[in-house]
């Protein structure tokens, strides 16, 4: 690995040809034509962002690194992550043709063995800040102010699907309820299985673990059912391993 890439790793938690292409996407709107001098670029604005989500750090520190005040990296950041935002749904997609579950099918079946399976579904924690209203209902079960961010991921522990819109009371089978890929499981049943825990309720495709096991099968099959949806408390790990701002200890740090 080059010393280049080893400091975009390190500094941003990304290669530098993925920075790149991270600058092109946001590039069109992040940039504003103005008389004013010392504008940030697009490549100063998604520094800036990059560096805010990677290491959870507090806007004034990351604004000393980058020379930037602290109002200039909180404009940065609001800046790339409503671009970023806007973009999400290029890149995050469920899959709904027979060639593209077949895919996700046989990368399931040759990771873990267990046929069938389109997807793993569960939800994360991500902290806030207390909101101004109805503070309340976003205090999460672990006590602390939070979105309820339901997942779904591939063997390849890539989301192929987010949904960040309820506060950290909601109920996992409530946020399902509310999902669009329910809308297109309950439509069309016979297209594979996602696999859930028990917070979730037992559908035809949405596989749950079984509560009292009888025999040896049924055991089996709540261990491989366990090892298999085990990917997307993986993925949702290295997701805020990735991006220290999603940590608890980080909630202060928004603004």
């Amino acid at each position: 690995m080059t010393t280049r890439k080893k400091i975009a790793i390190s500094r941003y938690r990304m290669t530098r040809h993925c920075l790149m292409d991270v600058i092109d996407i946001v590039r069109k709107d992040v940039s504003h034509e103005t008389k004013r001098s010392h504008v940030l670029t697009p490549e100063e604005q998604t520094f800036a962002a990059l560096r805010y989500y990677a290491t959870g750090s507090f806007q004034q520190v990351i604004g000393d690194i980058l020379g930037l005040s602290q109002p200039s990296v909180s404009r940065a950041v609001k800046n790339v992550s409503n671009a970023l935002a806007s973009f999400a749904g290029q890149i995050i997609q469920f899959p709904t043709d027979c060639r593209k579950l077949q895919t996700v099918k046989e990368g399931f079946m040759e990771k873990f063995g267990f046929p069938n399976v389109i997807g793993c579904v569960d939800g994360s924690f991500i902290p806030i800040k207390a909101p101004p209203s109805r503070e309340d209902v976003y205090v999460c079960r672990k006590g602390f102010h939070a979105l309820n961010v339901q997942g779904i991921c591939d063997s390849q522990k890539k989301f192929t699907n987010l949904l960040d819109k309820f506060p950290g009371s909601a109920h996992d089978a409530f946020i399902w309820s509310q999902c669009g890929v329910q809308t297109f499981l309950t439509r069309n049943t016979q297209v594979g299985f996602l696999l859930g825990d028990q917070a979730y309720p037992l559908r035809p495709y949405l596989l749950t673990p079984l509560r009292d096991p009888r025999n040896p099968a049924e055991e089996a099959y709540n261990r491989q059912h366990q090892k298999t949806r085990k990917v997307i408390e993986d993925t949702f790990g290295r997701w805020k391993c990735r991006w220290l701002m999603l940590h608890k200890f980080a909630r202060l740090h928004f603004t």
